[in-house]
Formats: C-alpha cells, sequence, structure tokens
C-alpha cells in the first residue's frame, strides 16, 4: 500500500495484485478514515471484482430498468476501483460531485485518447465500439460526497445482459495499471485544485 498526499488530498493506492471485491460498503461515509486512519479528502485506489444486487446499488434508475433482468446487477472479475471522498464542499452537494465525476470519466477518455483508443461517452459511463468499460456513480453523506468509478481490467464476470469491454483487451498491460491510476488520481487532484484556484482568482460581478 502506498499513501500520498497532494493539495489538499489523501491517494491511498493499495497492493495492486490483491484483489478485493468491491461490494458497495466502500462507497459508504468516512470508509477511508476508518480503515486506512486518513482524516479529510482522499482517493483509495484497489483492483478487484464487482458484485452488487440491487440492494446494494444507489443508482435508483438501473433498479428500476434491470432489476427483473439478474439479481446481480453490476459484476466483473477484475476491475480497477477509485473511491473518492470529499469534505470540501459543505453541505455535501450531490450536483457538484456529479460534475466531479464527469470530470474523472473526461480524464479517463482524455488518457484512453492518447493510446489511440476513441470512446463515446453517456453520462458518466463510457463505451468502445457499444461495449461498456467502465461503472460511475456519485452519492452524499450528511458530512462527504462519493464517488466510485470501476474501470473493467479483464473481460469476465460481467451480467449476461451487459455488452462490456476492458483495458487488457484495449492492449494494457499488467505492469502499465499502477502507473495508469497514479496518472489518472494526480490529474483529477490537479483539476480539482485549478476550478479553486479559478474561483479565488476571479472578481466578483456586483
Amino acid at each position: 500500500m502506498k499513501i500520498q498526499n497532494i493539495s489538499n488530498y489523501s491517494i491511498i493506492i493499495e497492493d495492486l495484485k490483491k484483489l478485493t471485491t468491491y461490494d458497495g460498503s466502500q462507497l459508504s461515509s468516512q470508509f477511508t478514515s476508518q480503515n486506512y486512519n486518513v482524516i479529510g479528502n482522499s482517493i483509495l485506489v484497489f483492483r478487484g471484482g464487482m458484485s452488487l444486487s440491487p440492494k446494494e446499488m444507489v443508482d435508483i434508475k438501473d433498479i428500476q430498468r434491470e432489476s427483473h433482468l439478474s439479481d446481480i446487477l453490476i459484476s466483473s472479475d477484475d476491475s480497477i476501483h477509485f473511491i473518492i471522498e470529499e469534505f470540501d464542499i459543505q453541505p455535501p452537494n450531490m450536483e457538484i460531485e456529479y460534475y466531479r465525476l464527469r470530470v474523472l470519466t473526461q480524464l479517463v477518455i482524455e488518457f484512453l485518447k492518447s493510446r489511440g483508443i476513441f470512446t463515446t461517452r453517456k453520462g458518466t459511463d463510457i463505451y468502445i465500439d457499444d461495449r461498456k468499460l467502465n461503472v460511475g456513480i456519485a452519492s452524499i453523506s450528511v458530512s462527504s460526497s462519493k464517488i466510485h468509478f470501476g474501470i473493467n481490467l479483464s473481460c469476465t464476470g460481467f451480467p449476461q445482459h451487459v455488452k462490456a469491454t476492458c483495458l487488457f483487451d484495449l492492449d494494457v498491460k499488467e505492469d502499465e495499471i499502477e502507473g495508469i491510476v497514479v496518472q489518472i488520481t494526480e490529474r483529477y487532484v490537479e483539476e480539482i485544485q485549478r476550478i479553486k484556484e479559478d474561483v479565488a482568482k476571479t472578481r466578483y460581478i456586483h
């Protein structure tokens, strides 16, 4: 495990050879402070599968649209997960957190484009040739705002009703994963910090 402090974020990168299943519990409030002894804004990155039933999901639209298709609506065998928790907007604002989720989504799209991989975006979902690469959700608690963004590494373990793709099928190599994670997390923090700087430097209209 590696912990790095950038601006006002703690970035925790778990051992990416260790697999931990994302089951929705990681989206709970102050998960990082309770499990990693860090306080404040954080980005936790870990690797593992996904397995969520409708009762563990927070996307009401997906539950209503897909709950009749399978007992498990979100699943994979091997993904990379970004769990972001932010305390800088008080009270927590779900709309702002969805804007930030779109910033993260766009950074991943830019990374893929740099490798010659062209995508389409629908909301916070990234598609390549009509196959979905990721899952993403934002929510809030009483004290913080949270994001889960999961990118498929391998192309196995998906629900039967989902057409998906993965980084390994896009010629991303095992030994590149940590570098990609570092690049995306650092760019996210940089973008949020630049927004704050833009706010601070701008004169208000009277």
